[in-house]
């Protein structure tokens, strides 16, 4: 069998090695937000051509495409997201984004808190690898470069703007997430990887008025304090988790808002349960109105909605075993994270078995031994940053062990 990439030199060599995390630190410099991800797009686009891969920009806003052919054989779609997050970086690191941007008539700072750079730095160097080692595969790698992956529209951007109508159907997708695991340890399932999710916005609609002048004025803030509550409890009689974002509203300390407005997550396995639950808070919001007082009904908007992510069982069986017999550390995941991914519409365009999984991105020396223990159920030691947070860092090496667990994961196909 031929051998893309061998456990003791990760994606070929030192060089392509410092290539990797040089990418890396680039991409890490330069976030961009969901549908704003030009500089990014640019380029990925270059990296494609200067790997001799066939290359197609702007498919669903800023999404790009690469064909790398090889000859006959199947085709395997390797997936990564453009976008950075509204989230202020304060790792300290010295190729850290100071970037910043309005947002909402708001000045925010930018960052890839969620390791979208890590996944794309190495997509981009597994398709250098390959360009580099053709002699040693056969078929056809199809990269995704996906935008607007945290605002939950840019697979389907993608897909409406004939992704998979102009390029060869692929045979299997396959994508990864950094996580904070130690460092190059993988965890994957066959079945459920990802939970389903819903955003929703609930506006609340006051009087406003001097917090010393009660009489005929509306507390929005307790009104929404009031909701938020009761929504928290029927979310957990539905075994739905319930996370409020953000808050917005007021402006001084002795004036009641006129309105105020909140973000709210709903995550759970069951997609019906979901849709019962934004109804039942819609309903509640209607009741709160009228028995606050509120001179206009309480709005409730669904907004960002992720459905459940699912590995094939066949297509995960194969990886697995490349992923084992190629020395990858690899672990069972023991229950769906409650993150969201919009993956699961590329595949169910382009007709083809997924396999996701997490990728440990944090220095091992972070973790104790009982901590190997609690690997794939989702628990992280205290001190180590989660996703989203703004010290969240991958460690450098992490792009290394992504490219090569995407060459080895592809493997089975490619051979």
């Amino acid at each position: 069998m031929r051998t893309l990439a061998r456990a003791d030199d990760a994606i070929g060599s030192a060089h392509a090695a410092d290539r990797a995390r040089d990418l890396y630190r680039e991409l890490h410099r330069m976030p961009e937000l969901s549908g704003r991800e030009r500089e990014t797009a640019a380029l990925v686009a270059a990296r494609l051509v200067d790997s001799g891969a066939q290359v197609r920009t702007r498919v669903g806003g800023h999404g790009v495409v690469g064909v790398l052919s090889n000859g006959p054989g199947p085709v395997v779609a390797l997936r990564a997201e453009l976008d950075g997050l509204a989230v202020a970086e304060s790792t300290g690191l010295p190729y850290a984004s100071d970037r910043r941007t309005s947002l909402d008539g708001r000045q925010v700072g930018v960052s890839h808190a969620c390791g979208h750079d890590v996944h794309m730095a190495a997509v981009l160097s597994a398709v250098e690898h390959l360009a580099a080692t053709r002699a040693r595969w056969q078929g056809t790698v199809l990269t995704v470069f996906q935008p607007a992956q945290e605002s939950g529209k840019g697979a389907a951007a993608m897909v409406a703007d004939g992704l998979f109508e102009r390029e060869p159907a692929p045979h299997v997708l396959l994508a990864q997430h950094v996580r904070p695991d130690p460092l190059g340890v993988i965890t994957l399932t066959s079945g459920a990887m990802l939970t389903s999710s819903v955003t929703l916005t609930v506006t609340v609609h006051g009087t406003g008025g001097h917090v010393g002048a009660t009489h005929g004025t509306v507390d929005v803030v307790a009104v929404l304090l009031d909701l938020l509550a009761t929504a928290r409890d029927l979310a957990s009689d539905a075994g739905v988790s319930f996370a409020v974002s953000a808050v917005h509203g007021g402006a001084s300390q002795n004036t009641y808002p006129q309105t105020v407005r909140a973000d709210v997550a709903l995550r759970g396995d069951d997609e019906r349960a979901l849709d019962v639950l934004v109804e039942s808070v819609t309903a509640l919001a209607r009741h709160v109105s009228v028995r606050s007082g509120c001179p206009r009904p309480v709005e409730v908007a669904a907004g960002t909605r992720f459905g459940p992510v699912r590995n094939d069982p066949v297509a995960t069986e194969r990886v697995h075993h490349s992923l084992v017999a190629g020395g990858v550390p690899t672990y069972p995941l023991h229950r769906p994270s409650a993150a969201g991914d919009d993956v699961a519409t590329l595949v169910a365009a382009a007709g083809c078995p997924l396999v996701y999984w997490f990728i440990g991105a944090m220095d091992p020396d972070a973790f104790d031994t009982d901590a190997l223990a609690r690997i794939g159920r989702g628990e992280r030691p205290a001190g180590v940053p989660a996703n989203h947070a703004p010290e969240f860092a991958p460690h450098l090496d992490a792009v290394v062990h992504a490219t090569r667990a995407l060459l080895v994961a592809a493997q089975p196909w490619l051979t």
